[in-house]
């Protein structure tokens, strides 16, 4: 049994995770973190806790042992030839912090710029593909125990404010190949959404002799 550490085995990327908080409220991003983290956990079999799948080594050609990509980049006669983790993010909600979105303890700055902020909650569902039912659960539960032993470290890096593996689904029938089962595996998270508002004018003054005039 793979007992998890206080950091991944392997860089979760190549570039600096830290500099991408800021952008945690954009879908597209969070679709390419999920897939560059899981590429890199099967990259190499070592990295596979489950024997029974750990010949499935993931490449960058189209002979790759897994395919992991999102769903808008699924192509069937890829998936029909070998198992695979489509990824699809769904609905993002907003949950208000306070009225207006106005920052709670430090509306206002020394200069009279607003500031605001929000919360967004969303998630992922990871579709783990295979030939066979058991091998189908069998790439879930690896995807599931990899995300949660390593989510508080995804969450500390990324900046979220939650991390988690919500549910993982039972065993489907893929309907356009019949000879593909799947298991879905939903991750939810939350990010902190905060900007502020420049005032590129003073506030509008308007003297007693100009309403006179109107």
């Amino acid at each position: 049994m793979t007992t998890p550490t206080s950091e991944p085995t392997q860089p979760l990327a190549y570039y600096d995770l830290s500099s991408l908080c800021r952008y945690m409220t954009r879908p597209v991003l969070m679709t390419g973190i999920f897939r560059d983290i899981l590429r890199r956990h099967f990259l190499e079999g070592p990295y596979i806790e489950d024997p029974k799948i750990r010949h499935l080594i993931w490449q960058e050609t189209e002979t790759t042992g897994i395919l992991i990509e999102s769903v808008y980049r699924w192509r069937p006669e890829l998936t029909e030839k070998r198992p695979a983790v489509m990824i699809r993010r769904n609905a993002y909600q907003n949950q208000k912090r306070g009225i207006g979105d106005v920052a709670q303890g430090n509306p206002v700055d020394e200069f009279g710029h607003p500031h605001f902020s929000t919360f967004w909650q969303g998630s992922h569902t990871l579709f783990c593909l295979a030939g066979e039912g058991n091998q189908a659960d069998s790439l879930a539960s690896e995807v599931q125990r990899h995300l949660t032993q390593f989510g508080p470290v995804i969450q500390r890096h990324l900046g979220l404010k939650q991390f988690q593996v919500q549910e993982v689904g039972p065993v489907h029938i893929l309907e356009e190949a019949e000879q593909n089962h799947f298991v879905p595996v939903t991750v939810q998270y939350a990010c902190e959404e905060s900007w502020t508002l420049l005032q590129q004018r003073p506030k509008l003054r308007l003297s007693l002799s100009m309403l006179c005039c109107c």
